[in-house]
């Protein structure tokens, strides 16, 4: 019994690590990537922000990869 109270004070005086994330929860900021991630940009805290390397970038979003002249040009009324 004294075993297990031992075992729930320590369990519970320890914190949570909190995992700080970005790239839209993608990427996980760390003070150096591992082995199969790659830094992509920084942190708030200048950690760089590390990806899987198999992750792919959107860098443009869904109304500016297309090539009309709708989104060049305003409309005339």
């Amino acid at each position: 019994m004294k075993l297990l109270f031992l075992l729930l004070v320590i369990f519970l005086a320890m914190e949570p690590r909190r995992v700080l994330r970005c790239m839209g929860d993608s990427g996980v900021c760390r003070s150096s990537c591992k082995k199969n991630e790659q830094p992509y940009s920084y942190c708030r805290n200048n950690q760089p922000c590390c990806l899987k390397s198999y992750m792919r970038i959107k860098l443009f979003g869904p109304e500016e990869a297309t090539d009309s002249y709708e989104n060049h040009w305003p409309k005339i009324p």
